[in-house]
C-alpha cells in the first residue's frame, strides 16, 4: 500500500495589522512551500487552531482584545506540540521574557524584525519539532513494550522480584547525603513513576566546591533506568575535567552521544555551589528553577539549553548559564519536568495550577520538608492512581 503523501507545515500567523500578516504571508510564499494562513483577529486564530491542526505560530504582542501571550496560552492548551513564536516592540522585551515560561515560547523576535533571520528561525524551529516528534514515536513504541512487560510481570513473580532488585540498585546509585556547603542547607527526593525511574541526580566536591546535577532521561521505565545509569560515572568524569558548568555538561554530553542508545536523550542541569559566591547554573534542558524568596516572593529563572546525548560537538554556548545570588531564607528549587505535568480531574497541569501558590507557601522551611511538602501537595492534585513521569526535586536554601 502507497504511504500518503507528507504535507507540507502548516503556519498560523496572527497580527492585528494587515500590512503586517500580508508582508508575512508574502514572504513566505516566496520563500517556503509552507501552508500558511494569516489572521488580524485572535479570536478568529483560535477558531482556527480548533478546527486544523497548526505546526507553528507567530503571534503579536499587543492586540486588542486578546494580547499576544494568553493566544499562545488559549493555542498550547489545543494544541500543545505547536511552536510558539512571539512578535514585539522593543518596549514589550520584558513581557515576552517572561512569556518564555508562561507559554513555553519556542522565542521572541522583536520589531522590526529581519527577514532572513525569520526564515531561520522558523526552519529550525519546524526541524527540532519534527524531531521531538520522531523521538517521542519511538519512546512510545518503546514504552509499550515496557507496558506489556509490566502486564506479564503481573503473572510472573519472578520477574518483579527482578525489577525491585534492580529499583535498590538504582536507589543505591543516589547519595546517601548531599555534601555539606557553608552557609547553605539542601534537600532532595525521587519518585519514579514506575519500579525503576529516568531520573537521576547526584553531587560531587571539588576544588572547594559542591557541583550538583539534576537528569531526567526521556521516556521512563526499564530503558530511561539502565540510561540513567550512566549518568552517575559520566558526571563524575566530566566533573574532573572542567570547573564551569557549562562545560561540565559539554563534557556529559560528548560521552553521552557515544553511549547512549540513538532514541534517547537526557536532560540535565549542573550547580556550582561555593562559599561566599553566586550559585552557578547550566542548563541542558530541564525547567527553569524556581527562587522561592524569604518574603514569599517566587521568581523563575530563564535558562534553557539543549538536551544530551541527540548531538555530537556540542560547545558551552549550546547551555546557557546563569549566576543565582541566594539571600539569608531563599530557597532555590530545580525539579524535573515530571512536576509541572501531573494534570488534575479537569486536565489543568500542576504547572499551570497552585505550583506557584505552594511554592510561595514554602518560604522558611527546611529544604528537605519543602520537596516532602510539595511532592504531598501534586500528589494530592493528580487525577489518576499513577504518576505520568518521574518526579525528582533539590532544594537549596540559603541559611
Amino acid at each position: 500500500m502507497a504511504s500518503l503523501p507528507q504535507r507540507p507545515p502548516t503556519i498560523l500567523i496572527v497580527d492585528d495589522d494587515q500590512l503586517i500578516t500580508a508582508s508575512l504571508k508574502s514572504l513566505f510564499a516566496l520563500e517556503t512551500d509552507y501552508d500558511v494562513i494569516a489572521h488580524t483577529s485572535p479570536a478568529t486564530a483560535v477558531r482556527e487552531a480548533e478546527a486544523r491542526p497548526v505546526d507553528l505560530i507567530i503571534s503579536d504582542f499587543l492586540m486588542p482584545q486578546i494580547n499576544g501571550v494568553e493566544l499562545l496560552k488559549r493555542i498550547r492548551a489545543l494544541q500543545p506540540d505547536a511552536v510558539r513564536i512571539l512578535l514585539t516592540g522593543f518596549a514589550d522585551k520584558e513581557n515576552a521574557i517572561r512569556a518564555i515560561n508562561e507559554v513555553g515560547l519556542y522565542q521572541y523576535l522583536e520589531k522590526p524584525w529581519d527577514n532572513d533571520d525569520l526564515l531561520l528561525l522558523v526552519r529550525n524551529a519546524l526541524r527540532e519539532k519534527s524531531l521531538r516528534k520522531q523521538l517521542t514515536d519511538k519512546v512510545h513504541e518503546l514504552d509499550k513494550l515496557i507496558e506489556r512487560h509490566t502486564q506479564l510481570s503481573d503473572r510472573h513473580q519472578s520477574l518483579e522480584e527482578e525489577l525491585e532488585r534492580a529499583a535498590r540498585v538504582q536507589r543505591s546509585l543516589l547519595p546517601e547525603r548531599l555534601p555539606e556547603v557553608e552557609g547553605f542547607q539542601a534537600g532532595a527526593l525521587f519518585r519514579p513513576c514506575r519500579q525503576l525511574g529516568g531520573d537521576f541526580y547526584d553531587a560531587i566536591r571539588r576544588n572547594g566546591a559542591v557541583y550538583g546535577l539534576l537528569a531526567d532521561v526521556s521516556g521512563h521505565g526499564t530503558h530511561s533506568a539502565l540510561s540513567a545509569m550512566l549518568l552517575k560515572a559520566v558526571f563524575d568524569e566530566a566533573c574532573q575535567d572542567a570547573q564551569e558548568p557549562a562545560e561540565i555538561l559539554v563534557g556529559m554530553n560528548n560521552r553521552l552521544h557515544r553511549f547512549m542508545p540513538r532514541d534517547l536523550y537526557a536532560c540535565a542541569m549542573v550547580a556550582r555551589i561555593a562559599p561566599g559566591e553566586p550559585i552557578r547554573l547550566a542548563n541542558a534542558g530541564v525547567p527553569h528553577p524556581f527562587l522561592i524568596r524569604a518574603d514569599g516572593r517566587v521568581e523563575e529563572t530563564a535558562v534553557s539549553g539543549m538536551p544530551l546525548g541527540m548531538f555530537a560537538d556540542l560547545d558551552a554556548t549550546a547551555f546557557d548559564t546563569r549566576s543565582v545570588t541566594l539571600e539569608a531564607g531563599d530557597t532555590l528549587l530545580l525539579a524535573t519536568d515530571g512536576l509541572g505535568e501531573v494534570r488534575n480531574a479537569d486536565g489543568v497541569f500542576f504547572q499551570d495550577g497552585p505550583l506557584r501558590e505552594t511554592l510561595s507557601q514554602q518560604t522558611g522551611k527546611e529544604p528537605a520538608c519543602v520537596v516532602e511538602s510539595l511532592f504531598d501537595r501534586v500528589a494530592r492534585y493528580r487525577a489518576h492512581e499513577h504518576f505520568p513521569d518521574d518526579i525528582t526535586l533539590i532544594a537549596l536554601r540559603r541559611l
